[in-house]
């Protein structure tokens, strides 16, 4: 769902459970990413990548503004909303 790098370190943002219907709260945590093997090369289309402080991340625009993530673990709504529609596109982009 995410990608995030620094010089020493690649995670990656993975909800939990992948397969949580619309509007049931799931729980993406950030995974070392040598615990998984990759199985594709596609990109999500919604992806941009950013750069800031060292760490360049690759996800949807919405979930890289300031305090995103806080709001999303917080159910504020129009956070819940827009994880919701983002991952949904992922998903079936996969």
């Amino acid at each position: 769902m995410e990608v995030l790098t620094t010089a020493d370190r690649v995670l990656l943002r993975i909800p939990d459970p992948v397969d949580s219907p619309p509007g049931a709260f799931d729980s993406p945590g950030l995974w070392d990413a040598s615990m998984f093997a990759v199985v594709s090369d596609r990109v999500p289309a919604c992806w941009v990548a950013s750069l800031d402080e060292g760490a360049l991340t690759l996800a949807p625009r919405e979930w890289q503004r300031p305090g995103y993530w806080e709001d999303f673990f917080d159910q504020v709504p129009v956070a819940v909303a827009e994880y919701d529609r983002r991952k949904a596109q992922i998903l079936q982009q996969c």
